[in-house]
């Protein structure tokens, strides 16, 4: 007989039978799933600017009580109400990728650097294990960033969630407005098998940004045998408390002091 787990609700954390557990659900999200799956997992509406860029991930908490088996990424896109949307993406890893290697990040706009117009869209993730949606509403360039949305929504089946970030890369210019409870990634090109690195050098003694874990480094896609190819690497952060503050990082190797061969600042403010 088969089981099913359904939820959309705000801020509940609620067990259901037994082991199969809808570990957290918040903010405009909605979990399901059924003993012989697929898994469906939504969260959102939450709202950005045209032109502006997002990161997404399928997080698995580290004490696996259901669903245990692993789960790959198969495919990624954003879509409308009639059809998939052609954007641009700012990775190319490809796919399947196992959800633990794999970071998805585009940015609102075509895949000529044109900002989608404005409207509602969705990003969907498609893996072996069911689907992951964020909805988004996308506001024409130039809106005030007072008026942006939170990016802490988060919905989970048995501790698995996707999670969306505000990215910024080497690309990103002005200061970064955020709410408290926001998530932010930085991903920042570079070539691990140089023996180089992107360190953050900050030096914040109260920091309104809180670190969280995941995965630091994505080789890009590279044919068989391939020595030396670059990569991205990563940081992620939550916003705890209003104010502003500057995240500073360098790319030099590892024990080296001094400004590195490149040094790049966000700028960012928490309201």
């Amino acid at each position: 007989m088969k089981t099913v787990l359904s939820l959309t609700l705000t801020l509940l954390l609620v067990p259901l039978f037994g082991a199969m557990t809808i570990a957290q659900v918040s903010s405009s999200a909605a979990a399901s799933a059924s003993s012989d799956g697929p898994m469906e997992v939504t969260i959102g509406t939450f709202n950005f600017v045209s032109g502006d860029s997002l990161a997404l991930e399928i997080v698995r908490e580290e004490d696996c009580t259901c669903m245990c088996d692993p789960i790959s990424v198969t495919a990624f896109h954003l879509e409308n109400a009639d059809s998939t949307v052609p954007v641009k993406l700012t990775n190319d890893a490809d796919l399947p990728l196992s959800i633990d290697k794999w970071v998805g990040m585009l940015t609102l706009a075509s895949p000529d650097g044109i900002p989608l117009p404005a409207g509602e869209y969705t990003v969907v993730v498609e893996t072996d294990a069911g689907t992951f949606r964020a909805h988004i509403n996308v506001a024409s360039a130039g809106t005030a960033a007072a008026s942006w949305g939170r990016v802490s929504s988060s919905a989970s089946i048995c501790g698995i969630e996707i999670r969306l970030y505000h990215l910024l890369t080497k690309e990103t210019v002005g200061k970064i407005n955020l709410h408290i409870g926001d998530r932010l990634m930085i991903a920042l090109a570079g070539n691990a098998t140089t023996g180089y690195a992107w360190e953050l050098t900050n030096s914040e003694e109260e920091s309104i940004l809180s670190p969280l874990e995941g995965l630091d480094y994505q080789p890009e896609s590279a044919p068989a045998g391939t020595v030396g190819s670059g990569g991205t690497f990563f940081f992620r952060f939550e916003a705890d408390s209003t104010g502003e503050e500057d995240l500073s990082f360098t790319y030099r190797r590892p024990g080296e002091e001094g400004p590195g061969a490149e040094t790049i600042t966000f700028h960012i403010n928490v309201h």
